[in-house]
């Protein structure tokens, strides 16, 4: 039976979940979850999940939520994407969601919705998103992938949220390994646009 995933195209958590099930040959049906009108906050959808938050992936009866644990669920129940080392997997799923996501992410968010944001605050996600890179340069500089000789869950993780750097004023120029890499995983099976994965109903 395919499972069901609830999120939306615009959000970075939902995206890595659909790619790592493109990327390792899982149907999926998409459902949209429309943000900014607040169904993520409806009591059918905290049912769901008790967060508030997209995305959720379904599977059978099973609801599943947090985007990093859900891709963990999914290389253990495809045996797939794992990484050479659990270890050092579940260490670049955690520095992603606490390091990475929010230096890409706000600026991103600020360019596209916030012209006016304060420039302190501005600076401040900047660099932290400056700072994050500079660490994924060095660690793909010995490495085709933060899995090893693969792609792993922790690639299609970070993946989601780099592809869009340049979104947020970032030249991934000024990072040629992390350059380089974005490159790699754009032609490995199954990597696809996120709208391309989650379709926006017409």
């Amino acid at each position: 039976m395919a499972m069901t995933l609830y999120g939306s195209p615009l959000s970075f958590p939902t995206y890595k979940v659909a790619l790592t099930l493109s990327m390792t040959g899982q149907p999926y049906t998409f459902k949209y979850v429309n943000l900014r009108q607040g169904e993520q906050k409806t009591p059918e959808f905290l049912a769901m999940n008790r967060f508030g938050q997209v995305p959720v992936l379904v599977d059978g009866d099973q609801p599943l939520c947090q985007s990093n644990a859900i891709l963990t669920y999914l290389a253990e129940k495809t045996g797939k994407m794992a990484g050479e080392s659990k270890q050092k997997t579940l260490e670049w799923l955690a520095w992603e969601a606490d390091q990475l996501l929010p230096g890409i992410a706000r600026p991103r968010f600020f360019k596209r919705f916030m012209p006016d944001a304060d420039p302190v605050l501005v600076k401040h996600y900047v660099d932290r998103g400056e700072a994050a890179l500079k660490t994924l340069d060095a660690a793909l500089g010995g490495q085709p992938f933060l899995g090893g000789k693969s792609p792993s869950i922790a690639d299609a993780s970070v993946y989601a949220t780099v592809v869009h750097a340049g979104e947020g004023g970032f030249d991934l120029d000024r990072w040629p390994n992390v350059k380089a890499w974005v490159e790699r995983m754009g032609a490995q099976p199954g990597v696809k646009p996120a709208p391309d994965l989650m379709p926006m109903p017409q």
